[in-house]
């Protein structure tokens, strides 16, 4: 199996978000998988291509704003979704984010 180049690992969670890649409006989706550094939106829209950039909307639970926004590049398309990298993350954005990414990843033993 070969090894897990991203920096930050995927924590499996499936999420309500809205997609949009600028040609069309935002289409709703979930994602299946989130990092501090990305996502896996699961997707079958065929004009979302790799080297693309997107807007993705979050619904995260127990954040201030009821939907996060992020700017991301797709960097994996495939049959069933895309792999996105965020970039340009604000702060307002990034906090919701971590809090969520750390409160899936603690070990039962510290629960």
């Amino acid at each position: 199996m070969p090894a897990e180049r991203r920096d930050a690992p995927r924590i499996p969670y499936v999420l309500e978000a809205m997609l949009s890649n600028g040609e069309h409006g935002f289409q709703p989706c979930k994602t299946r998988d989130i990092s501090l550094n990305g996502v896996f939106v699961l997707t079958r829209d065929g004009n979302l291509r790799r080297k693309g950039s997107v807007e993705l909307a979050v619904k995260v639970p127990a954040a201030a704003k009821p939907m996060q926004h992020f700017h991301a590049q797709i960097v994996h398309a495939g049959p069933d979704g895309i792999g996105l990298l965020f970039d340009h993350t604000t702060k307002e954005g990034y906090v919701p984010l971590i809090r969520l990414v750390f409160a899936k990843r603690r070990l039962p033993e510290l629960l």
